[in-house]
């Protein structure tokens, strides 16, 4: 059967198939144009002719290179869904929870199909050994740091939290059709729901609104296999540098998670304070792996065609889903996903160039048909909802006010990962690329690092959670190095791991040379303001209500207008979450200007105020007069601050901050809003035109 899989090129039915297939691909390309032109009418035509080129020359690559019935089928059934979604007729907005449920049907079926085609596994001891000792690991410093420092969840850190909340909510009360649609509207969104499902389903299992129900599958279920994958790669890397391949597997890969830890214990703790963004590791590690797999077997020599075609079938399509969730899961990880597409591309040009008329061209052009045919469907969702308005997501000038000035980024670089690590990491890059014979892998992993952080600069300064773009990179070059040394000296090994785990968790670190070491893994010190944060919580839960709206205006650390809706937390009785949003007893204000906008219309409806002063921001005052503009006429008594009055009422914050609290005496209306939307505009150009 292998043997006929591919007919000969000279087989009248193999030719018909072929150029049914090349028609098939080419009405797809068509029907995807005619797609464009529907939900961007008003776009440049270029926008659809591109798409259509793009979608054609995918298709019509995979009806060349793979099996002709295949790829017929592939093309057709892609075709109809592209014309159906082009002439159906629904309102347009209506076919981006389509396009999300398409995606996620596709990427469904792939995995049921790479299942079913896939010899099947257990688990080996050692990867279920290492993930016992990672739950263990993770679950006993997350406790540590949550009571150490009493940390209150702020920004992204509880915006998941709120959405496991909302997930748990609505399954347990049954509506998950809500739940599902939910999930399939965000696919478009910066912060898909994919995140919170682990935990809100075990949280409609439990206790809803519970900080140990929420962060304990965080730990299971997404730290514990970021850990587990981040061991892996350390292992295959020293593997390829000389490490037996049965060198005692499970000490191996708990050891190589160890250092893992160690070397990152920075990415723990955004995990401990509640961030889910590490479980994209898992993934991104798998896409390293699948990238290098794809490269063998494209530089296997001449022979064996149909089964080198299937697996690499195979391969292609497990990387693009891999890509795909990666993606899903937090929406940065595209930076990765670049990374990893630009280093194999180029992994595979080497390649080709050394082979020749020898190197496996099609095979090449079927993984890159597949990959990005699957790649388009999966992004179906951003594509229709991008398409009318590309501007509205330029992100390089959306997100230029979140870019620091140099000194300050090295210093916060310093504080997260330290100068020791990183130097380690080069010197064992060196070492693996000195020692392997094959450093493929070697370099996927960094190269992907590289791109995925050059990338990611071009848009705004990093927070801390986006450092998993180089997690692999950072851990692995670290983790690889130990585990030869371990082949070796075992006792040499443990006690170097145990030396960095010092260095970078425990106060040891402050008898090293200014940021020597990661400081950012040890738990904060609390909040001194805590008792009027929680004094402020019972003021504004006895006053807040749909028709009382309590508000607040401010941005920082210490206040922010998100912080009267995160203060739930302190003793968590209440569900932030409203399947309503009518009955929202606070309005989210807005916080940066090129992202946000002008102050939230909404305003208006605050009955109460809670202003920061002096008014409180986050970034450079200039990109934020979204809040600086209404706070100052709170604070002052002008503008839409003529229609409130102090009540006398303050509460005394951290660093000399007081919440000042205001309330309405006579109501706004739209011309207000409106007005002040002028205001913020004159002080933007006041700001812009300043020297």
């Amino acid at each position: 059967m292998l043997a006929h899989e591919f007919a000969a090129p000279g087989d009248p039915a193999t030719t018909s198939r072929r150029i049914l297939a090349l028609a098939a691909s080419l009405a797809f390309g068509v029907a995807s144009g005619l797609l464009a032109r529907r939900v961007a009418p008003q776009a440049a035509p270029v926008a659809a002719a591109a798409l259509s080129a793009l979608a054609a020359v995918a298709a019509a690559g995979l009806a060349m290179t793979a099996p002709a019935e295949r790829s017929t089928a592939v093309a057709a059934a892609l075709c109809l869904a592209a014309l159906a979604a082009a002439l159906a007729p629904a309102d347009a907005g209506a076919l981006e929870p389509a396009c999300g449920v398409l995606a996620l049907a596709l990427a469904g079926a792939i995995a049921l199909w790479l299942t079913q085609a896939t010899t099947r596994r257990s688990p080996s001891p050692a990867t279920i050994a290492t993930a016992a000792a990672a739950v263990a690991a993770i679950g006993v410093y997350a406790l540590i740091y949550v009571v150490a420092s009493r940390d209150l969840m702020i920004a992204d850190f509880v915006r998941y939290r709120e959405l496991s909340v909302a997930v748990a909510s609505l399954a347990r009360s049954g509506h998950w059709q809500a739940l599902n649609a939910a999930l399939f509207d965000s696919i478009q969104d910066d912060y898909s729901w994919a995140p919170a499902l682990a935990p809100g389903l075990v949280m409609a299992a439990s206790a809803p609104l519970s900080r140990f129900a929420y962060e304990a599958p965080l730990v299971v279920f997404y730290g514990a296999s970021a850990l587990v994958a981040l061991a892996a790669l350390a292992r295959d890397l020293a593997r390829r540098a000389g490490l037996p391949r049965d060198a005692a597997p499970i000490a191996v890969l708990t050891l190589a998670a160890a250092a893992a830890f160690a070397a990152f214990p920075t990415g723990i703790a955004t995990l401990a304070r509640g961030m889910p963004d590490i479980g994209g590791l898992a993934l991104y590690v798998a896409a390293l792996r699948l990238g290098e797999k794809l490269l063998r077997l494209l530089a296997l020599p001449p022979g064996h065609d149909a089964r080198v075609g299937r697996l690499v079938r195979r391969v292609a399509l497990a990387l693009a889903l891999s890509v795909f969730v990666m993606v899903l899961f937090r929406r940065w990880y595209a930076f990765a996903a670049l990374g990893v597409g630009a280093t194999l591309a180029a992994e595979a040009g080497a390649l080709a160039l050394r082979g020749g008329r020898t190197f496996r061209w099609r095979e090449a052009i079927m993984a890159a048909s597949l990959g990005l045919l699957s790649t388009l469907v999966y992004l179906s969702p951003v594509i229709v909802a991008w398409l009318p308005d590309p501007a509205a997501h330029d992100y390089a000038a959306m997100y230029a006010p979140y870019r620091k000035p140099n000194a300050i980024f090295v210093a916060e670089l310093l504080d997260w990962c330290g100068w020791a690590v990183p130097l380690a990491a080069v010197f064992g890059a060196a070492l693996l690329f000195a020692r392997s014979t094959d450093r493929r892998l070697l370099r996927l992993t960094v190269g992907a690092a590289a791109v995925a952080a050059a990338a990611f600069l071009r848009i705004q300064t990093p927070y801390v959670h986006h450092l998993y773009l180089i997690a692999p990179a950072l851990t692995a070059l670290v983790a690889a190095p130990l585990l030869l040394i371990f082949a070796r000296r075992r006792v040499a090994a443990l006690a170097t791991v145990a030396a960095l785990a010092a260095a970078t968790l425990t106060p040891l670190s402050a008898w090293a040379p200014p940021g020597f070491a990661p400081i950012a893994g040890r738990p904060h010190p609390p909040r001194a303001d805590l008792a009027e944060l929680a004094r402020l919580k019972v003021w504004v839960e006895a006053r807040a209500r749909p028709d009382n709206r309590v508000c607040g205006l401010g941005s920082s650390y210490t206040f922010s207008g998100q912080l009267i809706e995160e203060l739930w937390q302190l003793d968590p009785v209440r569900s932030p979450f409203y399947a309503d949003a009518r009955q929202r007893p606070s309005v989210t204000m807005s916080d940066v200007d090129t992202v946000d906008g002008p102050p939230n219309s909404e305003l208006e409806t605050c009955a109460i105020m809670v202003v920061g002063d002096p008014a409180q921001t986050h970034l450079d005052p200039k990109d934020q007069q979204t809040v600086v503009v209404p706070a100052r006429e709170m604070l002052e008594g002008v503008g839409v601050g003529a229609h409130y009055r102090r009540t006398g009422e303050v509460f005394h914050l951290d660093d000399g901050v007081e919440a000042v609290v205001f309330e309405r005496t006579s109501p706004l209306d739209d011309a207000e809003m409106a007005a002040l939307a002028e205001r913020w505009r004159a002080a933007r150009a006041r700001v812009e035109a300043a020297p």
